[in-house]
């Protein structure tokens, strides 16, 4: 029984990517290329790479390796609960800052 529910489980699982809107939603940043690291085994790879459970209340993201859970994303009306125990880091990337434009100088109102 233990393989048919691992089976079955694996079989619902997506990667990470099919949770790439909420995970921007919630960051405000492209997160499936950021590094994270599992808890659990110290598997380190991309977020893109973790297996997402999406069947449920909320959405479980598990090490690809060992498959120990390492985020939990939960969105009610009011909030967003994520609990990332699991990881032992998330980096993320800081945007970049949007360049300045400087108006040009007119010189016909300095008279010359």
């Amino acid at each position: 029984m233990e393989e048919t529910q691992t089976d079955l489980n694996r079989q619902l699982m997506l990667d990470a990517n099919a949770t790439a809107g909420l995970l921007n939603e919630i960051f405000g940043v492209e997160m499936t290329a950021a590094p994270t690291e599992c808890a659990h085994c110290g598997n380190e790879g991309e977020i893109g790479t973790l297996l997402a459970f999406t069947q449920g209340p909320g959405i479980v993201l598990r090490c690809s390796a060992c498959e120990q859970v390492m985020i939990r994303i939960v969105q009610t009306p009011e909030a967003v609960f994520l609990d990332a125990r699991g990881a032992v880091y998330l980096r993320l990337a800081k945007p970049k800052p949007l360049p300045v434009e400087v108006p040009p100088i007119e010189n016909d109102s300095l008279g010359g």
